[in-house]
């Protein structure tokens, strides 16, 4: 590992370790709202204008209306439980008796799926926790992070399950809640489209129309919502360069599933082995990037009819995070066990015909914890997030056990990538992490690479990069 580019040649940020005064001092960071989510979580709820609705419980229903109005609110467990439940059995004994019946069949079913599958049990808040990119995705107070395609317009999604849309020029921020939206692991804007953000959770994809009168109080339900029995829950997902294919996937389900929204009709894309952990669609739609919660990680060839190239990361783990260069030929991904960068070329095929063979995947940094200062402040150790930003210049990467930020310096030529350790960022206190990072797309209002940073403490922070 001598060769590889190290974190020990990481220098603190210019003199700016302290950056949440650089907001003061960066002109174009005025305009970048101030969040603090810690703040906005322990708020009154009624306080809040939703861009929702309550769901309010008749107190003279009849058992069958009862569980039909649960089932639409909460889902088929949901229903079940209330068929089952002490008021159901004093109403309606026989149906309660065949909800009993239902609950031991799917008992036994369950049983024998947990015998053939094994990786869909217990698929828990802490499970779902260890296939996302968010650190401490349980616990953060900022669970994901995405900004608008093309316009000023920035979603965040907290541990209480609504999601705040912060707008230039608008004080306060509009915000989406709904019954059906729970244990949010990502999110979505569509491209080429104004306010059409999707939401993917425990219960599915929420699609969510956002205009610009809703600051004026309007409430409303989701435009739509999507389920599919096996994909659930929904750990992630990426629209394609067109906003027309949303790719879904799940770590209860083998299958990658590639929505066509506006037709409502799906596609599945199976293959024999674990189920799914992360997407990452390349940048002109020519790959798609499909990990999985064990070694085994694929490439689909979005051109060639969904063939797919199967590789195989490291021992002992799963690609905890990947993500494509703008031009789209590089991937960088890393193991959640290895603490080393790995880089897979793909050159384009019409000028070399380039096949599985002759794409190689090849360690490019060496990201074992060291110090960094006299304080012993360490950085390093296995990866948890990475993120390039979109001029191709930077590269961003956060850790599973180490406080600080490590930013490398990207040279990215025709058919080569090279790497350097450019300096590293730090919170404001020696205990703060980050929890998420993205970079703010380029578009008519912004042309510079500006890092947006949700801490541990629920703030969020914003870094333009020269």
């Amino acid at each position: 590992m001598a060769a590889l580019s190290n974190l020990k040649q990481c220098p603190p940020f210019s003199n700016l370790s302290d950056l949440s005064h650089r907001h003061n001092h960066i002109p174009e960071l005025e305009r970048y709202p101030r969040i603090s989510l810690k703040n906005d979580i322990s708020t009154n709820a009624a306080s809040h204008r939703y861009y929702g609705t309550q769901s309010f419980v008749a107190v003279d229903e009849r058992v069958l209306k009862r569980i039909t109005r649960t089932f639409f609110d909460g889902g088929f467990w949901e229903a079940l439980a209330e068929a089952r439940s002490v008021k159901s059995r004093e109403q309606a004994p026989l149906v309660a008796q065949v909800g009993d019946w239902i609950d031991k069949f799917l008992g036994l079913a369950g049983g024998l799926k947990l015998r053939i599958f094994p990786h869909t049990q217990q698929l828990s808040g802490e499970v779902i926790a260890q296939f996302v990119e968010t650190r401490d995705w349980m616990n953060s107070d900022v669970r994901y992070v995405a900004w608008h395609c093309h316009y000023f317009k920035l979603a965040v999604a907290g541990v209480d399950d609504v999601v705040r849309i912060y707008s230039k020029n608008v004080k306060q921020p509009i915000v989406l809640k709904s019954p059906t939206q729970t244990d949010i692991t990502c999110m979505a804007w569509r491209p080429l489209c104004s306010g059409e953000i999707v939401i993917g959770c425990r219960q599915g994809l929420c699609f969510w129309n956002v205009d610009n009168s809703l600051h004026l109080g309007r409430a409303n339900a989701p435009s739509q919502a999507f389920r599919h029995p096996s994909n659930l829950p929904i750990t992630s997902m990426q629209w394609n360069k067109d906003g027309n294919l949303l790719a879904t996937s799940s770590i209860g389900d083998r299958s990658i599933i590639v929505w066509q929204v506006d037709n409502r009709t799906l596609q599945s894309l199976n293959r024999l082995g674990p189920p799914g952990g992360l997407i990452k669609w390349s940048p002109e739609n020519d790959w798609l990037f499909a990990g999985t919660v064990d070694r085994v990680f694929r490439v689909w060839n979005c051109n060639n009819k969904w063939t797919t190239e199967r590789w195989v990361c490291g021992p002992g783990g799963h690609v905890q995070t990947a993500c494509w260069s703008p031009c789209g030929r590089f991937l960088l991904f890393v193991s959640s066990t290895e603490p080393i960068l790995y880089r897979l070329q793909f050159v384009q095929q019409s000028m070399l015909q380039a096949s599985a063979e002759e794409k190689e995947v090849l360690p490019i940094a060496d990201l074992n914890a060291c110090s960094i200062d006299a304080n012993q402040t360490l950085i390093g150790g296995p990866a948890q997030q990475l993120a390039w930003d979109p001029h191709g210049n930077y590269l961003v990467v956060t850790f599973k056990a180490t406080n600080c930020i490590a930013v490398f310096r990207t040279f990215i030529q025709k058919f080569d990538l090279q790497i350097s350790a450019a300096y590293f960022l730090s919170g404001e206190t020696a205990a703060e992490h980050p929890s998420f990072v993205c970079f703010q797309p380029l578009n008519k209002d912004n042309d510079r690479s500006v890092l947006t940073i949700a801490w541990s403490s629920g703030r969020i922070q914003y870094c333009p990069f020269d």
